[in-house]
């Protein structure tokens, strides 16, 4: 976190500082993009020319990541205000029209990657806000000192090139009120046109963390998953050197032209009585080196707090509570990523809403009464659900008993359409019936009320 005292005077000095001590920090997120995309530590293994030199790489990073993101952001956020008095349907629209669900998984899996990532949220030609990810290797947020930790400005910047060379920097400067636009060429600052005043209420730069520490999800067993690498690679190279190994000859001379024959025919000849062959090979010992492997595996996956799928034992026979077990120390990073998650993506509604109430007149939503719903993307036993809501249909409203099926997005709307297919429903003979006997009822009791009323008169 890079802090300023709270009075301080922005000048092209001090940006020309925040843009040094990004640069000095940036080199990790470009080791850690590297591993997500299998370019590893074993690959950059030296090779000798009398030995094999396999570079294996086993991407257990991409695995560690996607499968946190599916997890997370497998199904897409849902909003749900708790003050029924507000209405955000004008800021989920400005959602929908920029699909903001690939938005937000385009940041889970850089948060993941890196430990955190940045969204700049800005207004484009028709005054519609909108958000963007920018590279988090050329972004900065600027703190003030206080314990709060306000913010206090956002700065981008980008190469712009001509051709193949290099030919200014581009960078975009956001604070509370206002977005400036500069060109570098060297170590100056020129503020391209005038500071253009924003209506978004705050910096409209937005930093989503993964954990207090800024640590990617793969990044704590980098070392666990270059000795799993580097044991593969090995193991791969024993074979080959086993084909390539030494031929030992015991009592018989051995000359360049048996050589030769031996080389394209494998056949040896005039061989003595007493002579034997034997290849040099070294002794390998799998059993012992596929259980290195497996340990090594499985501290990848207990570290990372994320199961390997893929093991036989991880499910088989074993009943939903059982799995839920096996997947606690998962389930708790989720739910540790979903708090730093849903903090961000607080942060962006509210600067959509003081937008859009500035702009666009609409209502404004006090941030503390909206929520935002993950919902887990996990397999589920839709009919054990069902039972589960018939035994708790006099004791839980029913909105919230439908709203537990996957397959049910909106409760209240599945419940409005069956309230309307019953109304709908024509009568069943026996409704009908029940209908007859319900008016003849009635009618004799009328006529027994007459019949009386009759006598008296008489």
């Amino acid at each position: 976190m890079y802090t300023l005292p709270k009075d301080t005077k922005i000048t092209n000095q001090v940006l020309n500082e925040v843009i040094d001590y990004n640069e000095k920090v940036k080199s990790r997120f470009k080791m850690l993009e590297n591993y997500y995309f299998g370019k590893h530590g074993i690959c950059d293994r030296t090779k000798d020319d009398r030995l094999s030199n396999n570079k294996v790489v086993v991407n257990h990073a991409k695995y560690i990541t996607d499968t946190n993101v599916g997890y997370l952001l497998g199904n897409p956020v849902d909003y749900q205000v708790n003050n029924g008095e507000h209405d955000i349907e004008p800021l989920l629209a400005e959602y929908k029209k920029q699909t903001i669900n690939d938005l937000d998984s385009e940041i889970a899996k850089d948060v993941s990657i890196f430990g955190m990532q940045y969204e700049y949220v800005y207004a484009n030609e028709n005054a519609e806000p909108r958000s963007c990810e920018v590279d988090n290797k050329n972004t900065i947020i600027v703190y003030d000192d206080t314990v709060e930790h306000n913010k206090l400005f956002g700065l981008n910047y980008r190469e712009v090139k001509k051709g193949d060379k290099f030919s200014y920097y581009e960078i975009i400067y956001a604070d509370k009120n206002e977005v400036r636009t500069y060109k570098s060429y060297s170590r100056s600052l020129q503020q391209v046109g005038k500071s253009e005043p924003h209506a978004f209420g705050d910096v409209p730069f937005i930093c989503y963390k993964n954990n207090p520490e800024l640590l990617g999800d793969f990044e704590p067993v980098l070392s666990l998953i270059d000795a799993y690498n580097l044991l593969q690679s090995d193991r791969i190279n024993d074979k080959e050197q086993l084909v390539d190994a030494i031929l030992v000859l015991y009592g018989m001379d051995f000359d360049s032209e048996q050589a030769d024959m031996l080389r394209e025919s494998r056949m040896l000849a005039d061989v003595p009585v007493d002579a034997r062959a034997e290849y040099l090979i070294k002794t390998l010992q799998e059993a012992d080196v596929d259980i290195l492997r497996q340990n090594i595996e499985n501290d990848i996956h207990k570290i990372s707090m994320v199961p390997n799928m893929s093991d036989t034992n991880f499910v088989g026979n074993s009943s939903g509570v059982a799995i839920r077990y096996k997947l606690l120390a998962f389930e708790q990073n989720i739910k540790n990523k979903e708090r730093y998650m849903e903090k961000g993506l607080m942060e962006r509604f509210k600067l959509y809403n003081n937008f859009l109430t500035t702009r666009a007149k609409m209502q404004e939503v006090p941030v503390e009464d909206v929520d935002a719903i993950f919902k887990r993307n996990l397999p589920s036993n839709d009919f054990e659900i069902s039972q589960m809501i018939n035994n708790l249909t006099d004791v839980v409203d029913t909105e919230t008993l439908i709203s537990q099926l996957s397959f049910v997005k909106d409760a209240s709307d599945i419940i409005e359409a069956k309230k309307q297919e019953d109304e709908a429903k024509p009568k069943s003979p026996y409704d009908l019936a029940y209908q007859y006997n319900e008016i003849a009822d009635a009618n004799v009791t009328d006529n027994n009320v007459g019949n009386q009323d009759n006598k008296d008169d008489e």
